[in-house]
């Protein structure tokens, strides 16, 4: 079986992470043979997981919603459908290309990967979210993953709302806290507003100050895009390491006496599923407030605490230190790998 998964690679990496994990799985566990398409961030991580990259996407190529089915990315991912003759597509952020799919190949079966916050968000006009949900609605299969549950309107042929798809090294990893602790500002930062960049440089630089106040830790700021690196590079204390890439999550997690970072559904999953006690910041525009409040309120975890990013110096050192004296209870339920990978073998069958 030929399956081409076709991921969103920007702002952050959300959209590729999940899609990556369930294609080596049908890659390692069913034989299948894959082929991957992503583009900026998304191109970095494929690389980090020794996939090839493709041509590069440019400003005529991609919306404020991902690609242009019009345009020259477009036209490649067309003639690779032609090419590769993909028994099935995947698809995560990506509503334009999904609907372009459709049009020119009404048989092809896709599964659609989707945020709960794509399917019902009342924070978006309704008139957006009619458009997202018919685009979505085009797939065969729509798999709602994260950590709140939801269902879509009737306009849906099949769904399931599910777990979060994890990164596959997750389940190998078993956490040994020592004195070092991660603040893991995101996939990264590039083509976004500029709210989501100053809140960026706002944690990063409230880990750095706090740093000073607990010589005991040594703070690893990862910045995950030069941007960010540059804007910080030059301010940081002894017990500081500032690093200009992601890092994989067995150096992060297997250590970490505990985790600082923002309220995505991804991270937190992981961090639930691990059991590793973290420090999470509501921070971006309302959209994005919005959808953090409500993983951690579905998340509801004793070892998970909330921060505002107004929070002082002080106040997040003592923050820090109640962190650190957190229990390490794992909370296997966030996890929905082996239900979403089984019903898209039913559906490739």
């Amino acid at each position: 079986m030929n399956v081409l998964g076709i991921f969103r690679g920007f702002p952050g990496l959300g959209r590729i992470v999940a899609g990556v994990s369930i294609m080596e799985m049908l890659r390692d566990d069913f034989n299948c043979n894959i082929n991957i398409i992503s583009y900026f961030q998304g191109s970095r991580y494929l690389e980090s997981r020794g996939f090839k990259t493709h041509i590069k996407a440019t400003p005529m190529d991609y919306s404020s919603i991902g690609l242009l089915p019009t345009n020259k990315m477009g036209s490649f991912i067309h003639k690779q459908i032609k090419d590769f003759r993909p028994d099935l597509v995947i698809i995560d952020g990506e509503p334009l290309i999904l609907h372009s799919l459709r049009l020119s190949y009404p048989k092809l079966k896709i599964v659609a990967l989707l945020n709960p916050a794509d399917v019902v968000n009342p924070k978006i006009d309704k008139e957006c979210m009619d458009y997202f949900n018919a685009m979505y609605s085009l797939a065969d299969l729509a798999v709602i993953h994260g950590l709140r549950k939801v269902q879509p309107s009737d306009l849906y042929r099949d769904y399931i709302s599910t777990g979060t798809i994890l990164r596959r090294e997750i389940f190998k990893i078993k956490n040994q806290p020592s004195k070092n602790v991660y603040c893991v500002l995101g996939g990264g930062t590039v083509n976004v507003d500029n709210s989501f960049f100053q809140s960026t440089i706002q944690i990063a630089t409230l880990c750095i100050n706090v740093a000073r106040l607990l010589p005991e830790y040594t703070f690893h700021v990862i910045c995950s895009s030069s941007n960010i690196y540059d804007t910080l590079d030059g301010i940081s204390y002894s017990n500081v390491i500032l690093h200009n890439e992601i890092l994989n999550p067995s150096l992060i997690y297997t250590d970490a006496a505990f985790i600082i970072t923002r309220s995505g559904r991804n991270t937190l999953s992981e961090l639930a599923y691990l059991g590793i006690p973290s420090i999470s910041f509501i921070s971006g525009c309302s959209y994005r407030r919005t959808e953090q409040e409500e993983n951690l309120q579905c998340l509801n975890s004793e070892n998970i605490y909330k921060a505002s990013i107004g929070i002082t110096v002080s106040e997040f050192a003592d923050l820090c230190k109640k962190v650190s004296n957190s229990k390490r209870i794992g909370n296997p339920d966030v996890c929905g790998n082996s239900e979403v990978v089984k019903e898209i073998i039913k559906l490739l069958q």
